[in-house]
């Protein structure tokens, strides 16, 4: 087991290190980056650094809630209607529900609110800031249902026949959770602005530590026993995930493809999720019973997903207008 999670940490280290060079080589381009904003832009950034101010009003369908290659034990779908608003400037900030429509759990699950900052020193780097908070039902069993929300910073640099996109995070709940995500891409456009058609093959890699993923066990775990077992009055689970360290989580292969007409923005994106790593968790249990007698457990939690990964495929389905 000892040589298999050093081998892991050697595998991380790697990918960690060809970032960086990457990032190294990015600041040496940008001597001699062209000025062609308008088609070297960094996808993600194109709203937020258009001429004009506006705010974008979007509905959407999400098919699955997948999170670093894992979902709950059930396949939960849900409508994401958003309002934001985008400054030329590069600040924006929007709201966005995430309402679930299971057949027996119609409810809103959580609220999101973001803010970030992009700027761009060439038309081919970019960089930025993001801040998020958000509200979770008290039923929900979403992966990261115990966090309040993160704070990330983000670089890219387009080399013209491939973007590269590079985010780091700080997932805030009980305890804090450091993530980084690289993505590469490259957006194909047909048309110009007020009728075009855009497609962007993606590649992304998540890497984690695990805190937030011992939270969720935690939090499943007592909400079954509670069920299960009525007449307790306290209930509380503490998970220990066994390889909490710094792990690759998942790949992910996607190919975001929307149509613009006017101000309005039909948009698809399906993803294939490719979960890497299994994470081994082990929970103690302290159940008080209604008459006062206590008993603790300590169980093996490790979700039987966990034993076979398999891969998630799932999309999103949407419209927007911007104003």
């Amino acid at each position: 087991m000892k040589k298999r999670l050093d081998k892991i940490k050697n595998r991380n280290s790697k990918i960690i290190n060809v970032f960086f060079v990457i990032v190294f080589i990015s600041q040496i381009n940008l001597m001699n980056a062209q000025n062609n904003k308008d088609n070297l832009m960094p996808k993600k950034d194109k709203d937020s650094a258009t001429e004009k101010s506006y705010f974008k009003f979007s509905n959407s369908f999400l098919t699955n809630d997948v999170y670093n290659g894992r979902q709950d034990s059930i396949v939960k779908p849900y409508l994401k209607p958003s309002i934001g608003y985008f400054n030329k400037s590069g600040f924006a900030a929007s709201i966005t529900g995430f309402y679930l429509t299971l057949a027996n759990q119609n409810r809103f699950d959580s609220f999101s609110l973001d803010m970030n900052y992009s700027y761009h020193p060439t038309s081919n780097f970019t960089t930025g800031i993001s801040a998020n908070r958000t509200f979770y039902s008290k039923s929900s069993t979403a992966l990261t249902s115990s966090s309040t929300g993160s704070l990330g910073a983000n670089l890219g640099y387009d080399f013209g026949f491939i973007e590269i996109m590079a985010q780091g995070n700080v997932l805030f709940s009980e305890k804090k959770d450091f993530g980084l995500n690289i993505e590469f891409l490259h957006e194909f456009i047909i048309g110009k602005d007020g009728t075009k058609f855009a497609i962007t093959p993606t590649f992304d890699i998540d890497l984690s530590t695990l805190n937030y993923y011992g939270e969720y066990v935690s939090r499943k775990i007592s909400k079954g026993k509670a069920k299960s077992n009525p007449n307790t009055t306290t209930i509380t689970s503490q998970t220990f995930v066994n390889n909490n360290h710094f792990t690759l989580l998942s790949y992910e292969a996607s190919l975001p493809v929307s149509y613009e007409i006017n101000h309005f923005v039909l948009f698809v994106i399906p993803t294939l999720a490719i979960p890497q790593n299994p994470i081994y968790t082990t929970t103690t249990t302290t159940t008080k019973s209604s008459s006062g007698s206590v008993t603790t457990i300590s169980e093996n939690s490790t979700p039987n997903s966990e034993y076979n990964l398999k891969n998630k495929i799932f999309a999103e389905i949407g419209l927007y207008y911007k104003l």
